[in-house]
């Protein structure tokens, strides 16, 4: 068998694993973003630069609702005796990233009873960590993406020694290895094909499933959106913006 078959074999032996073990969390995830859209709340949506952000914003087949979060603050640290004596995960730093996120919630884009969906691998990114803590206090449900088994071999750069998925509301394990990298190649320096980004895209379209479906039963039906490249795409998007605009549903 070669390489190439050997990764789909892991791939659908994962897939497998992830629809039975992640069953319950998909359920409460999809109850809190139903429950969301019937009182027309946004779902916000934020991580860490793999993948969620991006595959669920105004997407085909996905939700109006899907809110992508993007906020942040940056210095530039031109000089290098600065840039290595001033670290940016110490105190003054952390306050730095608790300040931000005080900010962020104080422009009231998110409100107490919204749904916050985080991704992050690791868990471990202090400005990441703060968020779901302010989160959780300011009464924001809070769902993780995450690989809790790999996190919980890592140290939180955040004061709190908190990770994320002993933050959130909901979990949503990735099951991601060590590592993140599922694959062994005779001869390779390293493992090969990061898992998270296929696990979190398949929980995520799972939740998603879910939330349509929860929603359809409870008489509301939600805005999806259809492909911009179907005839008449153009004129479908703008319509499914306009009654997402008008409905908040």
């Amino acid at each position: 068998m070669s390489a190439v078959a050997d990764y789909f074999s892991d791939v659908h032996t994962r897939l497998d694993d992830l629809a039975v073990s992640q069953a319950g969390s998909i359920d409460e995830a999809a109850a809190l973003g139903s429950a969301a859209i019937i009182a027309r709340r946004p779902i916000h949506v934020y991580d860490t630069g793999h993948l969620i952000s991006h595959e669920f914003i105004d997407r085909t087949g996905g939700l109006a609702a899907y809110t992508a979060l993007s906020f942040g603050a940056t210095v530039a640290r031109g000089n290098e005796w600065i840039a290595a004596e001033r670290n940016p995960l110490d105190s003054s730093g952390e306050r730095s990233a608790s300040l931000l996120v005080e900010w962020l919630f104080e422009q009231g884009t998110i409100q107490p009873g919204d749904p916050l969906i985080l991704s992050s691998v690791s868990g471990t990114n202090a400005l990441l960590i703060e968020l779901a803590l302010q989160a959780r206090v300011r009464g924001v449900s809070v769902v993780a993406v995450t690989g809790v088994d790999f996190s919980k071999e890592l140290v939180s750069n955040h004061s709190s020694d908190k990770r994320l998925f002993e933050l959130a509301d909901v979990v949503l394990d990735n099951r991601v290895p060590y590592g993140d990298a599922a694959l062994t190649l005779d001869g390779a320096q390293a493992q090969v094909a990061a898992w998270s980004g296929l696990a979190g895209a398949a929980l995520m379209w799972a939740v998603t499933v879910g939330i349509i479906e929860k929603s359809l039963a409870a008489g509301t039906v939600p805005t999806i959106y259809t492909s911009y490249n179907l005839p008449g795409g153009g004129e479908q998007y703008a319509a499914a913006r306009a009654r997402y605009r008008a409905s908040g549903q």
